[in-house]
């Protein structure tokens, strides 16, 4: 006799935003990333003084900005593996060894064992001059990425949206105009979201992200987006605290969200200080070895020099030796998801296959299985 199971966890009702919710493994392991999505639903406020700092923004001097950026960054005491999510992957172990049995889908498709996400915002018009470079430097490793623009903050041309698109790159929106107050109130958002509504049907995009990765994944339900990348699996240096912990993507709502793994550039180039890329090394390897997504987020704003450049041409080196390693573009990952998350498991008498669209793409394994290689 064969039963069905759902290739994801069980639709789950998230307490703090009433959204449905499905998680990339079933039973226990999935019950660990809803506490960790709910604690971060908890925490993803803004204090008082960023509150107060967001007001005064927009006439304090970029370059005082920056200082007041690093000096806070480089207070902030952390512990030499701060990007990685030992906790949360050390209590999703602990569920999966509950029932290390159980059949489930391979996150990713066509055998690959990892994904891997190439993705930009483009803060200023500075920035935007330095887009083509850019690009064209990830283009002669084989890679495309994607570039989120701000819609309503510098002059943004059309022909370059077009170019981007047409040599295989994707576009995105990211917020309203970077200031910091999207989410002020829930009026704010509303009535900034008809504008980021407009700019994704504008641009043809799928994906947004807000700026400085704040949230609210219950007012984000009302974009016009078929993804989301505003959330990450940790990141003591941001100013909206939190992070999921997951390095997968879920569904929450009608949103696929795909969260940020890698640490942003910024944060190595800038407050660190760092001239190589060790960190992404490193975390790249705990990624794979959790058969996890590495999603990264640099700017052209801070890949601005030949050195920090040659980092990130350096990591790129170091990437397209990584065998096994699916890049893609976000829409193609979000696509994927929905995919498998609506694909069944077929428990036969003596074996399990996979039923449903797509299925061809997939295949069955286990947790110790996804984490053979994991400390």
């Amino acid at each position: 006799m064969a039963t069905l199971t759902p290739a994801a966890a069980d639709d789950k009702a998230c307490s703090n935003e009433n959204l449905r919710l499905r998680f990339a493994f079933p039973g226990e392991a999935s019950d660990v990333m809803e506490n960790y999505f709910q604690r971060d639903a908890k925490h993803a406020n803004l204090s008082r003084k960023f509150k107060l700092y967001y007001r005064f923004r927009p006439w304090i001097p970029i370059p005082v900005r920056q200082l007041l950026q690093r000096g806070r960054n480089r207070a902030i005491e952390t512990t030499d593996d701060w990007f990685l999510p030992l906790a949360f992957t050390q209590d999703l172990r602990s569920a999966a060894s509950q029932n290390h049995d159980q059949p489930l889908i391979h996150p990713w498709p066509d055998n690959h064992e990892m994904a891997v996400c190439l993705t930009h915002d483009v803060e200023t018009q500075t920035g935007v001059g330095l887009v083509d470079r850019l690009a064209k430097l990830e283009e002669s490793l084989g890679y495309r990425s994607a570039w989120n623009f701000i819609p309503h903050k510098y002059k943004i041309d059309p022909g370059l949206i077009t170019d981007l698109q047409e040599r295989g790159h994707e576009i995105c929106v990211h917020g309203y105009n970077h200031d910091g107050r999207l989410f002020e109130s829930k009026r704010t958002f509303t009535r900034r979201s008809q504008h980021i509504n407009a700019a994704m049907q504008l641009f043809k995009s799928k994906g947004f992200r807000a700026p400085m990765v704040h949230r609210n994944l219950q007012w984000m339900q009302h974009l016009n987006a078929d993804y989301d990348a505003s959330c990450f699996d940790i990141d003591p240096f941001q100013a909206m605290p939190g992070g999921i912990g997951s390095m997968w993507p879920f569904i929450v709502g009608k949103l696929v969200e795909l969260p940020y793994t890698m640490p942003q550039d910024h944060t190595l180039l800038v407050t660190l200080g760092e001239t190589t890329p060790r960190i992404w090394i490193e975390k790249l390897s705990f990624l794979r070895q959790h058969s996890a997504m590495a999603l990264m987020i640099t700017h052209p704003d801070y890949l601005n020099t030949d050195a920090s450049l040659r980092v990130y041409h350096d990591f790129l080196i170091h990437l397209s030796e990584q065998q096994g390693a699916w890049s893609a573009l976000p829409w193609q990952i979000a696509n994927w998801w929905r995919q498998r998350d609506a694909m069944q498991i077929q428990h036969l008498d003596i074996s399990s296959t996979i039923q449903g669209a797509h299925a061809e793409r997939a295949r069955l394994t286990s947790m110790p299985a996804l984490f053979i290689n994991a400390g």
